[in-house]
This record gives C-alpha cells, structure tokens and sequence, in this order.
C-alpha cells in the first residue's frame, strides 16, 4: 500500500497524486476523465472505466494439451464462470471431434456465448451477453420457478406413473446449474470491474450474498432430481392411497418453506426468516415421522419413499440456509 497525503488547493479543493506506475499501466493521458466510486465500506476506486465496459480478456486453450471431451468441457465452464469473454480453442492439426462436441455442449450449457470464428484449426468463442440485462434477482427467481416445477411435477409423475415426465425433471436440472455458473459469471465480472456495479444494479457485496443463495438453490434443485429418481424406482409399485396424500402433503410444504426462505431475502424481512427457520425444523420432525410411520408398517417401495423423505428434509434444510444468508443480509444492510 501507498501512502500519500492529501493537500488543498486554490482553499477549497482537495487533491492526491496518483501514482505514476499505475498511470503508465493504464495508459491515462493528461485530461483523461476518471471515474471515482465509493464503496460500502468507505474506500474510494478509482477506475479508467468510467463506461463499465468489460475490457477483453481472451482465453487460449491449446489442444496439444487436451485430448478428451471431458476435459476440454470442463475448462470452457471454467473460463466461462471466471468471466473470460473471449474463448480460443486452437489445434496444431485439424480440429478433432471431441472438441465440437465438448464446444456444442459449452454453448448449449453457458448464456450468452456463441461461435463467432471457426476455422480448420481454430474456435472462436464470444460473449454476447450484457451484464445488466440479467438482474440477479430475476435469475434467482428463474431458479425457483424451475425447481418448484421440477418438484411439482416429479410427485405428479409418480401420480400418473408417468416415467417420461420423471426423465424430463431430472433433464431441467441442466436449466438451473445454467442459471448458477450465469450467478457466479456476473460476479467475477463485478469483482474485475467495480464500474460495473451501476449497471448491474450490485454492489460486490450484495452479489456475494446472491451468489450464496444462487448455490444453495442449485443443491436443492439436485435434491429434486434425487426425487425424480426415486419416483422411477416407483414406477411399477403398487402404493397406497394414505402414502400418495403424505408425499403430495410433504411436497407442498416443503415448496412452500423454500419459497418463504426467497421471499424473506428479497424482502429483506427479518421476521419471515426467523418464522421460516422454525418452521424447518418442525418440517423435518414431520419427515422423520412419517418415514418411521412407513417403515413400522412395512408398506411397498419403504426404501425409495424414505430416501424421498430424505431429499425433503434436504430440500427444508436449503431452505434454513438461505434464510441464515437473508440475516447476514438484512444486518448489512441495515448497517
């Protein structure tokens, strides 16, 4: 850290020297416009980026060094999430097949990414998403309204012993984690670049406690898709009327609490998060009950409905979390 004194000039205006490395770095000339933004915290940035443009940051992956689709898939969902808006795939030879496949996946898997260049040799990937046109709010309102389905519709399958539709809960997961790796993207953009904070609507710290919730929203989603798997091991068991209405009953309620944990965070009201962090843990007393209920009773497919409970449980406990998330919110907040 640097430490310069401030002075006063002309009696009313007070001015410090940046220092002269940082200047040359950032190419700034004489009557270049800077931009000043202070942060929650009372320190100030000062930032060439007054227009909250990203600057291109290019990634390279060379495919002397890759040799599987795996591989290669994951280091394109890396660069993706860690805010790299230029994405360069080159190959001493012909580009193989694995590397189509794993970049059709990467674009079908990312938001806002396309092939702008290819060649024989080379892939060019860029980002043609703008930051601020997706709020974090309304993603993470995108991502309950697909995992509410999901659930909603994984009991409606073993209803109906619709195995299909059991299959396409499972395949939605894909939607979410979207949304997440989109959470988590937009947040090392907004940790690169503070300027963007305006145009995003964020501060970093705000987008940290989004990014919490963004993740422990992906896990419950993975908790549905345990469900769905559990309703396919269903399909063909014979299940009484009695068991049908507790799942159907859990189900809502366990809905219900996790939409009360969202709705507490983004209303900031401190008295739902603690209402809903009691009702969690009457919830899974429920859970447990039922699950003894139908084990001392010996009824058909005991062991998936239990592992189902589970998931329930699993589903409620998020729900705490996020609520644990909304408190450290709303002290911030209010601080």
């Amino acid at each position: 850290m640097e430490i310069r004194k401030v002075q006063i000039t002309g009696g009313s205006s007070y001015i410090i020297s940046l220092p002269k490395g940082w200047i040359k770095d950032s190419g700034i000339e004489k009557n270049d416009p800077l931009g000043l933004i202070v942060q929650p915290d009372g320190s100030l940035t000062v930032t060439p980026k007054i227009t909250g443009k990203m600057a291109e940051r290019i990634k390279i992956f060379n495919l002397k060094d890759i040799d599987d689709y795996e591989h290669l898939h994951r280091l394109l969902i890396g660069a993706y999430v860690t805010g790299f808006n230029t994405i360069k795939i080159i190959s001493p030879t012909r580009i193989p097949s694995f590397a189509h496949k794993a970049v059709r996946m990467f674009i079908q898997a990312s938001i806002g990414q396309e092939v702008s260049e290819e060649t024989e040799k080379s892939i060019v990937i860029k980002d043609l998403l703008n930051p601020g046109e997706m709020p974090f709010e309304n993603v993470i309102s995108r991502m309950y309204v697909i995992t509410e389905g999901m659930l909603r519709d994984a009991m409606f399958a073993l209803k109906t012993r619709d195995k299909d539709l059991a299959e396409d809960v499972i395949s939605r997961d894909r939607d979410v984690n979207r949304l997440y790796w989109l959470i988590s993207r937009q947040y090392n953009l907004l940790l690169r670049n503070v300027s963007l904070s305006r145009e995003m609507g964020m501060d970093v710290e705000m987008a940290l406690h989004y990014l919490q919730v963004s993740r422990v929203m992906e896990r419950a989603a993975d908790q549905v898709v345990r469900v769905a798997e559990n309703v396919q091991t269903l399909m063909f068991v014979s299940l009484e009327r009695k068991t049908m209405d507790i799942l159907q009953t859990l189900t809502s309620e366990a809905m219900d609490i996790f939409h009360s944990g969202i709705e507490a965070f983004f209303n900031k009201d401190l008295d739902e998060t603690n209402k809903t962090l009691s009702r969690v843990n009457k919830f899974n007393s429920k859970c447990d009950s039922a699950s003894k209920d139908l084990y001392d009773m010996g009824r058909s497919g005991v062991v998936s409905i239990g592992y189902i409970f589970e998931n329930f449980k699993r589903i409620s406990e998020y729900s705490g979390v996020i609520c644990e998330t909304s408190i450290n919110y709303i002290v911030m907040e209010d601080s």
